[in-house]
C-alpha cells in the first residue's frame, strides 16, 4: 500500500498536443480529413435514406452511383488521414498497407465516379448497377 502523500507508479500517457500531431492547432478547428469525411457520410446516409424510399428508375439510379461515390471518399478519406499520421511516425509496415488501402479505395472512387457520369448522361449497360 502506498503511504498518505505518495506518489503512484502509473502514470498514463500523455496526448501530444494537437500541433505535434500535424492537426489544427487551434481548439474546435477540424483538419481537412475531418471536414471530408463528415460531408461524405452525410451524404452517404441521406443518399442511401433516399434511394430506400425511391421507386426503381433512372433518379434512383443516380442517387444509388453518387451514394457509392460518397462511401469511396468516406473510406478514402479516412485511410487517408491514417497514413498521414503512419508517415510522421515512421511505421513502414502501417504505411504500405494504408497506401494499398489509399490506392485500392481511389481507384474504387474513380470507377464509381466514371460510372455516375455514364449513368447521368445516359449510357446504361445492360446489368450495371451500383446496388446489384
Amino acid at each position: 500500500m502506498l503511504k498518505r502523500g505518495a506518489a503512484s507508479c502509473y502514470r498514463p500517457p500523455r496526448c501530444k498536443a494537437p500541433a505535434e500531431r500535424g492537426q489544427a492547432a487551434q481548439e474546435g478547428e477540424l483538419s481537412i480529413y475531418s471536414m471530408i469525411a463528415i460531408g461524405a457520410a452525410a451524404a452517404l446516409v441521406l443518399g442511401w435514406l433516399a434511394v430506400s424510399f425511391h421507386r426503381p428508375g433512372r433518379t434512383r439510379s443516380i442517387l444509388e452511383w453518387a451514394s457509392a461515390l460518397a462511401m469511396y471518399l468516406l473510406l478514402f478519406v479516412l485511410m487517408a488521414s491514417q497514413l498521414q499520421r503512419f508517415l510522421g511516425g515512421g511505421k513502414w509496415l502501417f504505411i504500405g498497407t494504408f497506401s494499398f488501402l489509399c490506392f485500392l479505395f481511389g481507384a474504387g472512387f474513380i470507377v464509381t465516379g466514371v460510372l455516375l457520369v455514364r449513368e447521368i448522361l445516359g449510357k446504361k449497360d445492360a446489368g450495371a448497377d451500383a446496388t446489384h
